[in-house]
């Protein structure tokens, strides 16, 4: 798989970029480390700051809440789906574009993901405020590729059609990444989008 290189080590980016970019991650992987040894309800936000070597105002210039830190991976992941689909040009089947956006998406993150997504959902299982956090936030993203295929398409926002592939799309994700999760991210991320694609391809076809 040709995994893009991670964009904090990324000299193409100004500097001032890399800077934002290291220390997002500094305190996304601090929350993910207290998190899981401390667990999220016993770690401050202060502690998240002090970890990664910043300020509390400075966690606030990345992150609009401690939860958001704990995720960052689903963010990553999430918004790379949704900058491609805008990009993209549809020409097939509503859900087959939607399939192969994600699945590039995915392709295209940092080889360091794999690691801070399994650690992410399993700290996800452990703290039910971050599975509310997630489930708010995979909704938010649900209403954004709906807005953006009623856009592309010519389409009404309600029209159910979207809703369902938007929502089809994310839980094929959801089910195949919870097999891959817990059988450790073995295989790689290989092997976490051959389930994917088996997931998109079980469900039955349709006409849109």
């Amino acid at each position: 798989l040709g995994m893009a290189t991670d964009p904090v080590g990324d000299r193409t980016l100004p500097l001032r970029e890399r800077k934002k970019l290291r220390t997002r991650r500094a305190l996304a992987e601090a929350a993910l480390r207290l998190f899981t040894e401390k667990s999220f309800d016993k770690t401050t936000l202060e502690q998240v700051a002090e970890e990664a070597e910043v300020s509390k105002s400075t966690f606030f210039r990345f992150f609009p809440a401690k939860e958001a830190a704990g995720v960052e991976a689903e963010t990553e992941l999430w918004t790379a789906y949704l900058t491609a689909l805008a990009g993209r040009q549809l020409s097939g089947t509503v859900l087959g574009e939607l399939h192969d956006t994600l699945a590039a998406a995915i392709e295209g993150l940092d080889s360091g993901w794999d690691r801070r997504f399994l650690a992410t959902r399993r700290l996800i299982i452990a703290e039910p405020a971050l599975l509310r956090y997630v489930e708010h936030y995979r909704a938010g993203i649900k209403r954004q590729v709906i807005a953006c295929l009623a856009d592309k398409l010519g389409l009404d926002p309600e029209d159910l059609r979207l809703h369902l592939v938007a929502e089809l799309t994310t839980t094929a994700f959801t089910v195949s990444g919870r097999r891959w999760v817990h059988d450790g991210g073995q295989g790689g991320r290989a092997v976490l989008l051959n389930g994917f694609d088996e997931a998109i391809k079980a469900i039955p076809a349709t006409s849109t």
